[in-house]
C-alpha cells in the first residue's frame, strides 16, 4: 500500500517538473530574446517564481520518494534501466540546480548592466539538457514497462 502511495507521489511530482520544465523553458525561449531589460528581469523573477514553487519542490521529493521505493521493492535495484534510470535523473537535478545559479547570474549581470550573452546560451543549455534527460528517464520507464505507466491505471483504479 504504502509503495502504491510513494508510485502516485512519484509520478506526479515529475508530471510537475516536466510539464514546469517545458512551460518554463518555451516561456523563456519564446520572450527573452526580444524582451527590453526591464522585461528580462521581470521574467526572470516569474520564472524563478514558478521554478520555486514546482520544479524545486519536485527535485527535492522525487528522489526521496524513489528512494523509499526502491527501500519498499529492493528488486528495483537489479534492474538496469532503473541504474540508468537514476543517474540520469541526479544528472538532471545536479543541472537544474546549476541552471538556477546561472538565472541568478543573469539576474545581477542585468542589474548592474553587464553582458548576459554568454550566461543566456548556457542557461539555455543546461535547461534543454536537463529537459531531455527528463523525457528520457519517462521514456526508458515506458518503455521497460512496454509502453504501460502502470501508475495511470493505479489511480484510475483508485478513483474508480
Amino acid at each position: 500500500m504504502m509503495y502504491n502511495i510513494y508510485l502516485i507521489g512519484h509520478f506526479t511530482l515529475a508530471v510537475v517538473w516536466l510539464g514546469a520544465a517545458i512551460y518554463l523553458d518555451f516561456t523563456f525561449l519564446s520572450g527573452f530574446d526580444k524582451a527590453t531589460t526591464e522585461e528580462k528581469k521581470s521574467l526572470i523573477a516569474k520564472i524563478g517564481s514558478l521554478s520555486d514553487k514546482t520544479e524545486m519542490v519536485a527535485s527535492f521529493f522525487l528522489p526521496l520518494l524513489g528512494v523509499l521505493m526502491l527501500i519498499d521493492r529492493t528488486f528495483w535495484l537489479k534492474v538496469g534501466t532503473m541504474h540508468g534510470k537514476i543517474t540520469l535523473a541526479l544528472l538532471a537535478i545536479g543541472l537544474y540546480h546549476a541552471s538556477r545559479g546561472v538565472l541568478r547570474k543573469m539576474e545581477a549581470a542585468l542589474e548592474s548592466g553587464n553582458p548576459i550573452d554568454t550566461l543566456q546560451k548556457k542557461y539555455v543549455a543546461f535547461r534543454i539538457i536537463v529537459l531531455l534527460f527528463l523525457v528520457v528517464t519517462v521514456g526508458m520507464i515506458v518503455a521497460y514497462k512496454s509502453g504501460i505507466i502502470s501508475t495511470i491505471f493505479l489511480i484510475k483504479s483508485w478513483l474508480t
